[in-house]
């Protein structure tokens, strides 16, 4: 066995190879003892898997049985807490070596994905989940405050980030695919009520297709049907936004790309809106320097802009939102950032325009009421980007009609007003995949987890920056790099 994670019980007399994963996967050589190099020589390390209990559909593991058992090789003891409704079955754990039991107690590690009940949270335990405690938004404070008063030290994926702040742990890539399946899914149903049936309507929700390869081919007969000319003339030409270029941009352009399509700048966008063709949808990715610019002057510059977002102002309800028939939102809002588009914003995009396809109208051929059709906040930050998306959605009801002129959300296809698509747990309806996916970028850090004693001083903690940076709570306070969220809180009080 590795001596990765029992490497200080080996004493001089052997050479053993070992890894740090940390260290990119380095193959470094220890002078040791290889018979008392084995887990037996020392105290097991033992972590635990959590069942989710936040969602119905949450149904996502950290780590698939796969990931578990180069675990349980490596010497570590994965306790497994059964649950009927992951998408990896109990059975499937248990025949690689985990250990299947109710009680976690005697793990020092417990993982997870989604949130919990603050209930369940035990004492002097180290903890690793999306805690969506960062922002320091209301709804999860009471689960931050019961972390702190049971000096539980707290690992937030979210937080796990390279030297240039991009994340290395992360579903992103699967949110992308899942929420542009899913807006394709609501535009049909949405045209459908506008009165146009079109090849939209032979794309389901997500959690229709057993794999996303399944999703991909019903994208792709639709795609056919467009390129034959199938779509109404007096839709016109379909622009879709996709803002951010990361992981969650990334997955939502690979469905897109099924399409017959055409990526163009954001300049382009007033032109191919007025006159482009109706054999093939646009695609336009839209960063951060596209729309963001300094209130007193000057160019995007993106580190004054992560360390000072209130001085920046968004062009992009001006610039891009008026010749955008779906938008797809992919970027991180931070608390103080510029809306993409607001309250006021929104009531002036959803009103009869210029920018609209003008075809001649009939009872039985109509036109479009605006151009915007459809928006799937795949972030989904309720009062983030889109100041009047007020709530997330959810699988069960993923779509929501907003009406600028009487600021409200209704769950209809009909009537004034934009489609909405903000679901909060967007992978979950590809969880098999996602869950191969994140457990393969967790794995590597796990054995600096492990190391992770929550009853030790924070600063006695040695791990990589990947991990130490991502500990948001530890010995019954916030950490210095997340001391902000008690200033957001009394802001927000």
């Amino acid at each position: 066995m590795s001596c990765m994670l029992a490497r200080n019980a080996c004493s001089p007399g052997g050479s053993t190879v070992f890894s740090q994963p940390w260290r990119g996967g380095r193959v470094l050589t220890q002078t040791a003892t290889p018979a008392l190099c084995s887990v037996h020589s020392s105290q097991q390390p033992v972590m635990a898997v959590r069942r989710e209990t936040s969602k119905l559909w949450e149904t996502r593991a950290p780590l698939s049985p796969q990931h578990v058992k180069k675990l349980v090789q490596k010497g570590v003891k994965v306790i497994v807490q059964p649950s009927d409704r992951r998408v990896y079955s109990t059975e499937e754990y248990a025949d690689v070596g985990a250990v299947i039991k109710e009680d976690m107690s005697e793990a020092s590690l417990i993982m997870g994905v989604k949130t919990m009940s603050a209930d369940s949270l035990m004492r002097d335990k180290t903890y690793a989940f999306f805690s969506h405690t960062i922002k320091g938004k209301a709804d999860y404070m009471p689960l931050l405050d019961a972390i702190l008063e049971k000096n539980i030290r707290l690992i937030d994926y979210e937080k796990m980030v390279d030297e240039y702040g991009q994340r290395l742990v992360a579903f992103g890539k699967y949110a992308g695919m899942s929420g542009m399946i899913n807006i394709l899914h609501g535009m049909g149903l949405r045209l459908l009520a506008l009165g146009h049936r079109t090849p939209f309507m032979f794309i389901g929700p997500s959690h229709n297709y057993q794999h996303t390869e399944m999703a991909r081919q019903a994208v792709r007969d639709a795609g056919y049907q467009i390129a034959l000319g199938r779509m109404s003339k007096s839709i016109g030409p379909l622009t879709f936004v996709i803002t951010g270029s990361g992981n969650v941009s990334q997955g939502a352009q690979e469905i897109l790309n099924e399409l017959p399509h055409e990526y163009i700048e954001p300049e382009d966008l007033p032109k191919v809106a007025a006159g482009g063709s109706k054999n093939k949808i646009y695609a336009c990715v839209v960063s951060r320097d596209d729309h963001y610019v300094p209130k007193n002057g000057g160019t995007f510059n993106a580190d004054e802009y992560e360390r000072y977002p209130e001085r920046y102002a968004s062009t992009f309800s001006h610039n891009i939102a008026p010749y955008a028939s779906c938008i797809i939102n992919g970027m991180y809002w931070a608390p103080g950032s510029p809306h993409l588009i607001t309250i006021p914003d929104a009531k002036k995009l959803l009103r009869p325009t210029d920018y609209a396809p003008r075809t001649p109208s009939s009872p039985g051929c109509p036109t479009l009421p605006h151009r915007l059709l459809a928006i799937c906040d795949v972030s989904s930050d309720p009062g983030g980007a889109f100041e009047f998306v007020k709530e997330c959605t959810s699988i069960e009801k993923p779509f929501s009609l907003y009406d600028a002129e009487q600021n409200v959300n209704k769950e209809s296809f009909s009537g004034d007003g934009v489609l909405i698509c903000s679901i909060d747990n967007m992978p979950a309806q590809i969880p098999r995949e996602a869950t191969d996916f994140f457990g393969s970028l967790l794995l590597p850090y796990i054995s600096e987890m492990l190391k992770s004693d929550a009853k030790q001083p924070f600063q006695d903690y040695s791990c990589s920056p990947v991990v130490k940076n991502a500990v948001i709570a530890s010995n019954g306070s916030l950490t210095p790099d997340y001391e902000y969220i008690q200033d957001l809180r009394r802001k927000s009080a």
